[in-house]
């Protein structure tokens, strides 16, 4: 008894040994199992450590890799835990000849798959504690069926007793990290949405003068010559088929300049007919008076999965879309645009590709076209990136999951733009 004492005291130092110096709590933990492995051999081991007041925990694994991994990124509800009798002390311990038939590791909602497909048949399970309170479970197995005894489970719990304030510390200090970068990113995008809100209004604003401005220069003073032409008519007392044919002509160009001003503010294609029509309407009337011609051409492969998507969202990619159409008509001097939706499983790529000049991001200009694109992707808590083309032009890349609860759907937006 006492040579056996002795080489478990040897071992101990052994394990203080493999965890110092290490700061990362897997790492340390698979160190820690690779000396444990010589006085309890196993096929597997993982530490289950609570978190979020006793809630929650996190896994680690040594050995064979199951699911249970994803825990370390992801912390689930101990009630799911096949072990959560000893998580919530009400066992001192598990010891199982074969876990795949002991029903104290199998209920409703058990996170229990592993223990299947990795065949933990074997099981020894006991209590981490620090400072006399339960903080997780050392959890040890093989495929092997009824290969630990008692005096396994001593020496396991010795060896938890060991371990669980190092990798408890190791693990509530890389929890703390993650918490603290989680805050930092949700500080910078909020930061990120206040600027992007604030460039947006101002480009609004910009925007509301403009249409001012057209409606001043253009419209108005179309309204205010045909109201010349009629005065004029009306004194005359006659009017020619040619003079009323004249009057016509300007009306109707008001009226087409108008329904573009109001299509601008409020796109009423989109409300009506959808995303494709929206887009492939507002990619022909920019091209329409364009000189010289710019040929067009569009495609859409998405079945319909597009109009899946809110309102909201939909808006703002019809906007990103008419934003990368405009700059490519008005700056890049292209031959030929292209546009195409498509959907490929469980994404949907709206491309709009042109021939022009070409972007290079160094020269963009982030209170512009670009940044409102960028805001607008923002807002609706997407993720909008902005290259160059491989030769000309750009390539303008948003992702967006799908609300309500179905499986996300990347949407991709290819823009061959000139800022």
């Amino acid at each position: 008894m006492a040579k056996i004492a002795a080489a478990l005291v040897e071992r101990l130092l052994a394990i203080s040994h493999a965890l110092a110096g290490h700061i990362d709590a897997g790492e340390a933990f698979r160190a820690t199992a690779a000396e444990i492995a010589t006085i309890i051999p196993h096929d597997h081991m993982d530490v289950a450590i609570l978190l979020h007041d006793g809630q929650q925990h996190v896994c680690y694994e040594a050995g064979v890799h199951t699911s249970w991994s994803t825990l370390a990124q992801t912390p689930l509800p101990i009630d799911i835990s096949p072990v959560r009798s000893v998580l919530r002390g009400e066992a001192p311990h598990l010891l199982t000849a074969d876990a795949l038939e002991d029903a104290r590791f199998h209920f409703d909602g058990a996170l229990d798959e592993p223990i299947y497909s990795a065949g933990l048949r074997s099981r020894i399970i006991v209590p981490l504690r620090s400072r006399g309170d339960i903080v997780g479970a050392l959890n040890i197995s093989r495929h092997t069926p009824d290969c630990y005894t008692a005096r396994d489970v001593e020496v396991a719990q010795h060896c938890a007793d060991f371990i669980a304030p190092y990798i408890y510390a190791l693990i509530q200090s890389e929890q703390a990290r993650r918490a603290l970068m989680a805050e930092n990113e949700a500080h910078n995008r909020k930061e990120l949405l206040r600027v992007g809100a604030a460039r947006l209004t101002e480009g609004m604003e910009r925007e509301r003068r403009r249409i001012a401005m057209d409606l001043h220069d253009q419209t108005l003073a179309d309204l205010s010559r045909i109201v010349r032409q009629v005065s004029a008519l009306h004194h005359q007392g006659v009017a020619r088929a040619a003079q009323l044919a004249d009057l016509e002509r300007e009306i109707v160009h008001c009226l087409t300049e108008l329904r573009h001003i109001v299509d601008d503010m409020r796109p009423g294609v989109l409300e009506l007919f959808g995303l494709r029509d929206a887009i492939e309407a507002h990619l022909n009337r920019s091209v329409s008076r364009a000189t010289p011609p710019i040929a067009v051409h569009m495609t859409d492969q998405s079945d319909g999965t597009v109009d899946m998507l809110p309102e909201r969202i939909r808006t703002a990619l019809y906007r990103i879309a008419q934003e990368a159409i405009n700059n490519a008509v008005r700056h890049a001097a292209p031959g030929r645009i292209d546009v195409s939706l498509l959907t490929t499983g469980s994404t949907l790529s709206i491309t709009i590709a042109d021939d022009g000049f070409g972007y290079r991001a160094a020269e963009a200009d982030e209170s512009g076209g670009i940044g409102h694109m960028h805001t607008r992707a923002a807002l609706i808590g997407a993720n909008l990136r902005v290259d160059p083309g491989k030769e000309r032009g750009t390539r303008v890349s948003v992702e967006i999951a799908l609300e309500g609860g179905k499986a996300p759907i990347s949407l991709e937006a290819n823009v061959m733009v000139q800022a």
